[in-house]
């Protein structure tokens, strides 16, 4: 028999990080100002402005919203010019993880591979080798500010076109691929239905802070 097991539950990330990651940049940002060659000043921005990217919310953003953190990921990737890897990995580690090639996924090698292929020591300079660098890390905050940048543009694409990047790209493969809207009834219950009228119920998933045991 199972039985229902409730714990502590726990923000993803605490609640007002966001806001803390923001204040925490434009901090940076006008220190830099004062002091533009101060090396610690350049990684105090990387560290707030990837956090910060990492987990705004984009959602009910306008364009010009949008627009705007693509702005910040520009002047990120100008900021990572002026570092070497050896000073980015001093900012986010790469994550210890060993399996990538059982996987076919970047993992702890991959990552420090590609580091090295450009040279530990050697100044990153231009930003199309920052985001190549960047694509290539193995740390969760980084993957998490790339899929965000991921989004935005995405969002963006949407607003010009109507349609996301995903399924852009599968139009342009000659794929269908079809569309599923999302409704809720009187009653809170929620379904997806597609073009040809058919439906199906969503389930709500377990809180993670719940735990089923014998």
């Amino acid at each position: 028999m199972l039985k229902l097991i409730e714990g502590t539950q726990k923000d993803h990330p605490p609640v007002g990080y966001e806001r803390k990651y923001l204040e925490g940049m434009i901090r940076a940002i006008k220190a830099k100002q004062l002091v533009p060659d101060n090396k610690d000043v350049t990684k105090r921005i990387i560290f707030y402005t990837v956090n910060y990217l990492a987990i705004v919310d984009i959602k009910a953003m306008d364009r010009e919203n949008l627009e705007s953190l693509l702005v910040f990921d520009q002047m990120l990737l100008n900021e990572i010019c002026e570092l070497t890897p050896a000073e980015l990995l001093t900012i986010f580690p790469v994550t210890k993880s060993y399996d990538g090639a059982k996987y076919e996924c970047k993992d702890y090698f991959s990552t420090m591979e590609a580091l090295q292929a450009h040279g530990l020591h050697e100044p990153i300079r231009l930003p199309e080798t920052a985001s190549s660098l960047l694509w290539a890390y193995m740390n969760p905050t980084v993957m998490m500010y790339q899929v965000h940048c991921m989004s935005v543009v995405s969002e963006i694409h949407t607003m010009d076109t109507g349609k996301g990047l995903m399924e852009q790209f599968f139009e342009d493969q000659g794929v269908k691929v079809e569309t599923f809207r999302k409704y809720e009834t009187d009653d809170g219950q929620t379904f997806m239905m597609g073009d040809d009228g058919r439906s199906f119920p969503v389930k709500k998933p377990v809180p993670r802070h719940l735990k089923l045991v014998n």
